[in-house]
């Protein structure tokens, strides 16, 4: 199959890794992490990209004069984060989406474990390579850059409450997922040493490669993957597939 990826940078190596060997081809267009932050700029972002892919104005993607070459279809590497994959939809392209809330599922392996994880241990900041190169992630060096901007902005006064606010206030607990395939002994300590300074237990997680691995190679069950029919629309579903075709 030949398939278009729009995917959060927050998945980079992962991605790289499994569309190295993956019997499709992917065709991968990155976002910059964060843009879940403010779901309509998400949703606006991804929009725009599908929409240029249906015109076949895409400029990330190979075309010539003599001959197109289509899609079978557009993955999104994204879950339903903040609602921001919420109405997105290709008029000409079936579009797949991985019934997750976010990307730590994806780099857990499954639901299951994601959801038993989280019960278990509540103020968990999530650590991977992808994660600390794309990503503000808390850290003592982290922390000197927001401290410098903020007093420079704010004052020396407000400068550590909103460090806190913003960063670590609702924390205790650091888990770094670790998969097989991409050993980063150097991102395992960053994330260790940020656990020592903010005083948060450490976890290491054994991560599996699985659930995007079939993401990115087919096929796509109904349980864990949603596929939208083009023309139509995604929706949150609050019944526990996380993500349902609007109307349905």
């Amino acid at each position: 199959m030949r398939l278009k990826l729009i995917a959060c940078k927050a998945l980079y190596r992962e991605i790289s890794l499994i569309t190295a060997t993956c019997g499709n081809f992917v065709d991968v267009t990155y976002l910059r992490q964060g843009l879940h932050n403010t779901p309509g700029l998400l949703r606006e972002a991804v929009q725009k990209e599908i929409d240029f892919i249906d015109a076949g104005d895409d400029i990330h993607t190979y075309r010539n004069e003599y001959s197109v070459r289509e899609f079978d279809a557009i993955l999104l590497g994204y879950g339903l984060c903040s609602n921001g994959v919420a109405g997105v939809s290709s008029q000409k392209y079936p579009v797949i989406i991985p019934r997750v809330h976010d990307c730590i599922t994806l780099f857990l392996g499954s639901q299951e474990k994601y959801l038993t994880y989280f019960n278990a241990h509540c103020g968990t900041y999530w650590y991977n390579a992808s994660w600390i190169e794309n990503a503000l992630t808390p850290s003592e060096e982290t922390e000197k850059e927001m401290h410098r901007y903020y007093a420079e902005k704010f004052g020396e006064e407000n400068a550590d409450f909103l460090i806190e606010a913003e960063l670590t206030s609702n924390y205790n607990r650091c888990a770094y997922v670790k998969w097989e395939e991409l050993p980063f002994p150097e991102y395992e300590q960053y994330a260790r040493d940020a656990a020592q300074y903010h005083g948060w237990d450490f976890d290491l997680v054994t991560g599996d490669s699985s659930y995007l691995r079939d993401f990115l190679c087919g096929p796509w069950d109904e349980k864990r993957f949603l596929t939208v029919p083009p023309g139509k629309k995604a929706e949150p579903d609050y019944s526990g597939s996380i993500l349902k075709l609007e109307d349905e």
